[in-house]
């Protein structure tokens, strides 16, 4: 079996609708993940935080592949408003969702058991 030599982690927090076609591709193009369900946010969206085992070198290609796969979009939501004994239709609010939050870090020591 062949030395794996990962030199960085990168954490990646993308939204929970763009983390599986993200994972799949990491997957398959030999990147090592693993994944973390979470909830973000002001209208508790459903994140996951992927934890991605990666050599220096291919830091470039990890970072296209989510800026490809994960990028922001514009998502409307209500806004619920306490109004005392009155019927008015919820207002919209324009946000935006998608994209990612990524921190690399060195890794000093890395044991595959």
């Amino acid at each position: 079996m062949a030395e794996t030599r990962i030199d960085r982690l990168a954490i990646a927090t993308v939204a929970g609708s763009q983390a599986e076609e993200l994972t799949r591709t990491l997957v398959r193009e030999g990147f090592y993940v693993t994944e973390i369900d979470s909830t973000s946010g002001f209208f508790q969206e459903a994140t996951v935080s992927l934890l991605i085992g990666l050599e220096a070198s291919r830091l470039s290609r990890l970072l296209q592949l989510i800026r490809t796969l994960c990028r922001p979009y514009v998502r409307y939501v209500p806004v619920h408003l306490e109004v005392a004994m009155a019927e008015i239709q919820p207002l919209m609010m324009e946000t935006q969702v998608g994209g990612a939050t990524i921190f690399i870090l060195n890794v000093e020591r890395f044991e595959q058991v």
